[in-house]
Order: C-alpha cells, then sequence, then structure tokens
C-alpha cells in the first residue's frame, strides 16, 4: 500500500470510531439537552417521617399535605401551617374513605391498652375498635372489596385481620411468621382483591372473605407493590428481595412473569410513567447499595430500559411530569440526603442535598402549584421543580465529533505530503587515503556478504539485484575518488590457502580453486 494512502486509511478508521462515539452520547441520553433546578417554596422542622401524602383531607377542595412519625400524624396547608394533629403510640396509618363521604380519612393502626384502630375525618377522631386480637402494628389497608370496604390489619408476626367500616372483625388469617412488609389492592378480572407479602417471603391474595384466592414464597422480601401494568382488568404483583431477587408475578394465579437479579438488596419500587405510552408501564426500583434501575412491562415480558446509581440506599421514589410532555420524571432519594431526577432516557439531574437521610418524597399540587415534597428525618421541604432546554445542546457531541474528524484529516494530509526520506549515499568527495582505502575495504566485504546471502536463499531476485547494483555503485564512486584525489589504487590481496592463488580482499570463494573463504 503507497505510503502516502496508509494515513488516510488509519484517519478514516479514527473518523468513524470518533463519530460513533459521539452519536452514542447525542442520542443515547448521555448528553441531556434538559436541565431540572428547584425552588425552595417553604420549610418547617419535622423529624422521622414514614408516611406523607399530598390529597385533600378537610373537603373543602384544596389538596393538604399529611405527614406522619411512629409517634406523631399531622396535616398541614398548602403554606406550611398546622390543620390539626394527633399523638400516637407506635402507629402505621393509611388513608381512604371509609365513611362514604368522598373525602380521604386517616386510618390509625396503634398500640392504646392493646391494639387499636381510629378513623380521623376532617380533622375529627373516632375511636373505632380497641383490644383487636392482632399483634404489635406493621401495616394498615383501606381495601374497597366488591361486598364493601374493609380495614384490613397487618402486624409484626404475620398475622391478619380485616375490619368491617362499623369496627367489627371480618375475618383474620395466618401469613408466614414474620412482619407485614406489603399489603396491597389488586384487580383480578376487575373484581377488588387484597395483596399481601411478609418479610420471611410469604405472598398470598385474599378475598373479602379471608379465602386465600393462592399463596407462594420466595427469598427474604423487603418490597412488594400491586399494578394493573397493563390495563387488562387483572394486576400484576412486583416485589423486592433482599438478596436482589426482582420479581413479577400474575395476581390472578401467582405465575411468575418476569424475575431479574439486579445484585443488591431491593429498597423500593414504585410505578413511574416514564414513556408517556399507555400501552405499557414502566417501574423504577432503588437498591439498598445505591442501585436504581427502570424497566418495561407491556403486560406479557418485561425489559430493563435503564440503569443508573445514588450514593446510598434508595429511601423513596415519585412520579411527577415536570416539562408537561406527558412523560413522567422519577424523583429519586437517598440515606445520604441526596435527590435526583432521572429522566425517561435514563439521564440524571441533581436537586439541591438534604442535611440528613430522605424518608419520603411526594408530589402533588398545593393550592395553585405543582410541587414535589421531600421530608428527611428532620424537615419537610416544599420545592418548585423548574425545567429548562437548552436548543441544540444535544447535538453538541456530534459537532465536536465534526471538527476531531477534520483535524485528524487535516493530519493525516500534512503525513502523507511529507516526501519520502532521501536514501543515504556515501559520499566519497575531498577524503583522505586511508578512509578511501577503508571505505573501499567495506565495499568490497559487503558485496561478499550479499553474494554469500543470495547463495544461502536469504536474499534474491530484485532485493538482491539493487541491494549488488548499490554496492557497485559506490565501489565506482570510491575508483572515480581515487583517480580524482591523484591516489593510485591499490588493490589488497590474500593468498588462497588451499591453492596459493591471488585473491582480492573480500571475496569469499578462490577464483582457481573453488575453495570457500572465511575472512
Amino acid at each position: 500500500m503507497s505510503r502516502k494512502i496508509i494515513p488516510f486509511v488509519v484517519a478514516g478508521i479514527l473518523v468513524c470510531l470518533v463519530m460513533v462515539v459521539a452519536g452514542i452520547f447525542s442520542f443515547g441520553g448521555s448528553v441531556s439537552a434538559q436541565k431540572f433546578g428547584s425552588d425552595v417554596a417553604w420549610s418547617r422542622p419535622y423529624t422521622g417521617a414514614e408516611s406523607m401524602k399530598i390529597l385533600d383531607l378537610t373537603g373543602d377542595g384544596q389538596n393538604d399535605l399529611f405527614i406522619q412519625s411512629p409517634e406523631n400524624l399531622t396535616v398541614l396547608d398548602e403554606t406550611g401551617e398546622p390543620i390539626f394533629g394527633f399523638g400516637y403510640q407506635s402507629m402505621k396509618t393509611t388513608l381512604g374513605d371509609v365513611n362514604g363521604d368522598n373525602v380521604e380519612d386517616i386510618v390509625v393502626f396503634h398500640i392504646d391498652a392493646g391494639a387499636s384502630v381510629d378513623v380521623i375525618s376532617k380533622g375529627q377522631r373516632t375511636k373505632l375498635a380497641t383490644s383487636l386480637t392482632i399483634g404489635f402494628p406493621s401495616r394498615v389497608a383501606v381495601i374497597r372489596f366488591s361486598s364493601g370496604p374493609q380495614i384490613v390489619l397487618g402486624d409484626s408476626s404475620g398475622n391478619i385481620l380485616s375490619l368491617g367500616t362499623d369496627g367489627a372483625p371480618r375475618w383474620d388469617a395466618k401469613l408466614g411468621s414474620d412482619e407485614v412488609r406489603g399489603m396491597d389492592d389488586v384487580k383480578i378480572d376487575g373484581q377488588t382483591f387484597v395483596a399481601i407479602a411478609t418479610y420471611d417471603g410469604s405472598l398470598a391474595v385474599f378475598d373479602g372473605q379471608g379465602k386465600a384466592i393462592w399463596r407462594g414464597s420466595q427469598e427474604q422480601l423487603r418490597r412488594m407493590r400491586a399494578f394493573d401494568m397493563n390495563g387488562d382488568g387483572t394486576g400484576e404483583i412486583i416485589t423486592g428481595g433482599e438478596f436482589g431477587a426482582f420479581k413479577i408475578y400474575s395476581a390472578a394465579d401467582g405465575s411468575l412473569l418476569f424475575e431479574k437479579s439486579l445484585g443488591q438488596a431491593i429498597s423500593e419500587v414504585r410505578e413511574v410513567e416514564l414513556n408517556g405510552d399507555p400501552s405499557s408501564r414502566e417501574i423504577v426500583a432503588g437498591g439498598k447499595e445505591g442501585g436504581v434501575w427502570a424497566f418495561t412491562f407491556d403486560g406479557t415480558t418485561a425489559s430493563q430500559i435503564w440503569s443508573g446509581s445514588m450514593s446510598d440506599k434508595v429511601t423513596e421514589i415519585a412520579g411527577i411530569d415536570i416539562d408537561d410532555d406527558g412523560k413522567e420524571e422519577a424523583v429519586i432519594g437517598d440515606d445520604n440526603g441526596k435527590v435526583a431526577i432521572f429522566t425517561g432516557n435514563g439521564s440524571r439531574n441533581n436537586l439541591p442535598d438534604r442535611t440528613s437521610g430522605i424518608a419520603r418524597v411526594d408530589v402533588g399540587k398545593l393550592g395553585t402549584e405543582r410541587y414535589v415534597v421531600v421530608a428527611d428525618m428532620s424537615e419537610i421541604q416544599v420545592n418548585k421543580v423548574n425545567f429548562s432546554s437548552i436548543p441544540g445542546f444535544q447535538y453538541t457531541p456530534l459537532i465536536v465529533g465534526l471538527i476531531v474528524s477534520v483535524v485528524i484529516l487535516v493530519i493525516a494530509g500534512i503525513l502523507a505530503s511529507i516526501p519520502k526520506k532521501p536514501e543515504m549515499k556515501v559520499s566519497f568527495q575531498d577524503t583522505s587515503i586511508e578512509s578511501l582505502n577503508a571505505q573501499r575495504r567495506m565495499l568490497k566485504e559487503s558485496i561478499a556478504d550479499v553474494e554469500r546471502l543470495r547463495k544461502a536463499g536469504e536474499v534474491t531476485g530484485d532485493a538482491y539485484l539493487a541491494r549488488l547494483k548499490r554496492l557497485r555503485g559506490d565501489l565506482a564512486d570510491n575508483e572515480s575518488a581515487f583517480k580524482k584525489q591523484g591516489y593510485n589504487i591499490k588493490i589488497e590481496t590474500i593468498q588462497c590457502p588451499n591453492c596459493g592463488g591471488t585473491l582480492e580482499l573480500g571475496m569469499d570463494k578462490c577464483e582457481y580453486c573453488g575453495q570457500v573463504l572465511l575472512s
């Protein structure tokens, strides 16, 4: 290959690599044209939040902020001022319309001379049941079965007790031997059931009479959620295991639809509509070591969309459509006080850090504005998240790639234009007789070496002739230099050790007897 072509071949390969990388950065989401930030609307101290939700709890048509710790629950208005609050011992709470007035009530499962349940409706507290035959509070949910709403309780030993809205026990059951870690309503053929899971990996779906539709088990379980992922009237149950098992089950019969090991304990699972396509649903899972994964599920199969990371255990995940494009972004908090927004393609934008681990994140409208509310271990902060798009920023890597490619091609052109290094030529002009004699001896020996290589088959054809021609040309120049400078050429000879014939120095074979000479 011509030495002028080689630089352009190498340059072409490099240009292709540069443009492929630039394309990946531009269209693969590695460089985002979207930027998110936040401004604090208001904040207030609150310690140890366990539950938080934005919704109307007073019936005035305006959303309020509900927040609960193990010993306190408080409802705040849109400016952060308390509306009402109550103290309890070791409580778990849920929200749901118990009395049928179309306003969400607060249901409190707590310890007060035994297990008890209170209902708080529009700030008014009613004791619904006391001295219940169930243990330490672990989970509570309002489930709207086809036969009517029930309050389902789960304790720290796998015991389950269901109450009617009048506080009377309806049914009880036993699931595993460890604390209830998940409790969600789930649809089967359009009818409502309750899915329950315990930490030891026991999993079951119950109907409104307490009959188990099916039971199953898996590795120790940290999180369970239930969603109707494809809108077919039958839900799916998503679980996250202590040792990284991420599973999706059919609510109808418990059959396993999808399974993947994520390599770390799964600390949170939420549904976030990342792609805006109602025909598929997306799930975002967070890990104990900070891993973040997004999956899409079409009702039959699931596949991973992207993965990312936080700096510590993922403690909360919420979805919000910040830029009003019909797609939600995932707002994720971790145990190190970091809060980040992940877009549909997995690019990450950091919001301001908090001073302690994130306990809860929720999204909703307070007053006339839509906010992201973040509760860390010591404070509630209400944030107005803003979005900005930088036109053309996404294509910056392509522009950089083109510039680098042009530079590579210019360098290749310079290298190709450099003239070939001239062949070194021995100069004999104005040389002393001693030098000329030494050069003559050297040339003779070089000619003999080439002849030996030819006979040995190590140099043949054009290479042999070219080398010999150059050496004999140099020898002729040497003799001309002798004559030009008026020196007599002294022919140095040696005696053949076999026949005694006189031979010129440098010959490797006697011309008379054929004896091979060693020089």
